[in-house]
């Protein structure tokens, strides 16, 4: 079963998204701030990684996002935003963005793409 690490600072999208994943048949790990992600890839191996950009803490879905990256080269990357732009950001190859609002069925089809 593909492992799936959420990271989004709002509560209830989280769980929104956690569930959407679970119901896809995806093992979710769950974190709401890229700092107290960073702790778990740093214990488990992540398959995807679906994170907002914006969060509260040292670290961004950005940064994130390029530790990920770096520690799983083969991980699936997805970001999401309702404030920035994916040319205003620096994104490690091959990740995807989202616009927020997003829909969770296409979040699903891109995770199994």
């Amino acid at each position: 079963m593909h492992r799936v690490l959420v990271v989004e600072d709002e509560p209830l999208i989280r769980l929104t998204v956690i569930d959407a994943l679970k119901e896809a048949g995806f093992y979710v790990v769950e974190a709401s701030s890229a700092d107290e992600a960073v702790r778990i890839v740093d214990g488990q191996d992540i398959h995807f990684l679906f994170t907002d950009i914006q969060m509260p803490g040292r670290l961004s879905g950005v940064d994130l996002a390029h530790a990920v990256a770096e520690r799983f080269p083969n991980a699936g990357i997805f970001v999401a935003s309702g404030r920035i732009r994916p040319e205003d950001i620096d994104l490690p190859s091959g990740s995807q963005f989202f616009s927020k609002p997003y829909s969770f069925a296409n979040v699903i089809i891109r995770l199994k793409a």
